[in-house]
């Protein structure tokens, strides 16, 4: 996903779909490497090397041996012991065996490949897109989908306990989502080698790009449009000019914005034209990555797509750099649980942080005498407000603040008192803004989470400041890979 402050979107480490920002904190030594769902780990100890371990180097494909796999990490890798380290095989379920080859040798810990499986888990299937063996784009199409969920579903459990020291009273049941057809935004990659261009996500732990005819996991009406981008990038006369390609489709159209930090010549402009009323999509070019948008024929442009949520009768206008959710039907189903874990009767004041452009804070409108939403990215704030204007919402307010940096002091000036509060961070959590929740007083606090370990942390200051935790489950926003979405109820005690 394109993504807001470092929320991610799919895969582990640097997403081919999408950036990812920091992770959290550093392990401290010799702390996580046995301890598959350690906080320190937080999907993979590759991703939190202490600052005094120097990077490994790869290693010369060494042959390990055969091993049986003991459970999973919270990275989708099987896990077992190797002269006495942690091993992380890659594309190993738990209980099966295996022979593996050595990728990197850490000092607490070694990381592998799987050479040959010698004996499959009844919770391996065949992944159904051609581009697995080597796309990083999905991590868990092996792993039948109904076992992905309680993979999922037993991590943010096991991370609450041990973090966080908390229970839930209750285990919601998983928001569900297609398994195919589901991403309605997607950042490809562009490689010229020797005249050949190659389109598509980037190699799993690498730079590399894989060409991607079809990718199962993108919408149809995105799918459709990477062959002939392929065609037209293949027949540049400004070679090597492309870098990047952002794929968008929303209930609007679809649209492309084409990244190119070198000039287009004047065909390929005419092409792209032709393209694009072929195809019947807006296109929008930029220079390098943060620049202005410009449209075909170079003007600046401040373009707008929408997507609905029918369920509460709106439609959010949203810029192309904008963060949204790549999910659709898991979003709506999200937006709606989380209003009814908010239990609001039309009375209560809420307070929306980490708001975006109002994907939350819109809807809850509807539900309550008024919601404020708190966003660190002015851009997005704006087309909060916009979206409330055209909307007609008047008892939602938008604004502009750092969570990260906002003192007790201010936010008590912001919002006062509040009944409700809903928070969906990035991965990082909230650790800067957890502890002066209490202080507004809230019955109810509703935590969307894409990062189990940030979760447990930050559930534990919430136990320590007199709640509990009512109840909590998985949202399948990524299905396929090792992202886990949550959500969590804490009601005062």
């Amino acid at each position: 996903m394109s993504n807001r402050n470092g929320k991610s979107g799919s895969g582990s480490g640097k997403s081919p779909f999408t950036k990812t920002g920091k992770l959290g904190q550093k392990p401290r030594a010799g702390k996580s490497a046995d301890k598959p769902f350690a906080f320190e780990v937080d999907d993979s100890p590759r991703l939190n090397r202490p600052r005094s371990e120097k990077k490994p180097q790869p290693m010369d494909d060494m042959r390990l041996g055969e091993f049986v796999i003991d459970r999973m990490g919270h990275d989708g890798r099987g896990i077992t012991k190797w002269n006495g380290k942690t091993l992380f095989v890659e594309g190993a379920l738990a209980g099966e065996q295996i022979s593996a080859r050595l990728v990197r040798d850490h000092a607490r810990y070694a990381e592998a490949r799987m050479e040959k499986l010698l004996e499959p888990s009844p919770d391996r299937v065949q992944a159904s897109c051609a581009h697995y063996a080597e796309c990083g784009g999905c991590d868990l199409q092996h792993f039948k989908p109904e076992q992905q969920l309680v993979f999922k579903q037993t991590a943010v459990l096991q991370q609450l306990e041990l973090w966080g020291g908390a229970k839930p009273k209750q285990i919601l049941p998983p928001i569900l989502s297609p398994t195919t057809g589901y991403r309605r935004r997607a950042r490809l990659a562009v490689n010229y080698d020797q005249g050949e261009v190659t389109l598509g996500f980037r190699k799993r732990n690498s730079r590399q790009v894989v060409q991607v005819d079809l990718c199962s996991v993108l919408v149809p009406e995105l799918n459709q449009l990477l062959a002939p981008l392929k065609h037209w990038l293949t027949n540049l006369r400004a070679a090597e000019a492309v870098t990047h390609v952002e794929l968008i489709s929303t209930e609007s159209g679809a649209a492309l914005v084409i990244r190119h930090p070198q000039p287009l010549a004047t065909a390929d402009l005419d092409d792209l034209k032709t393209f694009k009323d072929i195809q019947g999509i807006n296109i929008w070019l930029q220079a390098k990555e943060g620049t202005q948008l410009q449209d075909l024929q170079g003007q600046d442009i401040d373009p707008r797509l929408a997507y609905s949520m029918a369920d509460f009768k709106l439609e959010l206008d949203f810029h192309p750099h904008d963060f949204i959710q790549v999910n659709p039907a898991v979003n709506a189903k999200m937006v709606e649980q989380a209003i009814g874990l908010l239990a609001l009767t039309g009375k209560e004041r809420v307070l929306d942080l980490f708001c975006g452009i109002g994907n939350f804070t819109l809807p809850i409108a509807s539900k309550c005498a008024e919601v404020i939403g708190i966003e660190a990215v002015e851009s997005m704030v704006e087309r909060g407000r916009e979206n409330a204007a055209k909307l007609g919402i008047t008892n939602a307010h938008f604004l502009a603040a750092n969570l990260l940096t906002l003192s007790e002091h201010r936010l008590n000036q912001i919002c006062g008192k509040v009944d409700a509060i809903l928070l969906d961070p990035p991965r990082d959590g909230a650790k800067e803004i957890i502890d002066k929740l209490s202080q507004l007083s809230p019955s109810r606090i509703v935590y969307v989470s894409c990062n189990p370990a940030t979760l447990a942390r930050d559930a534990k200051v919430l136990l320590a400041a007199g709640y509990q935790l009512d109840s909590v489950g998985v949202l399948d926003m990524f299905p396929h890979t090792a992202h886990i979405e949550s959500m969590a109820l804490f009601t005062r005690r």
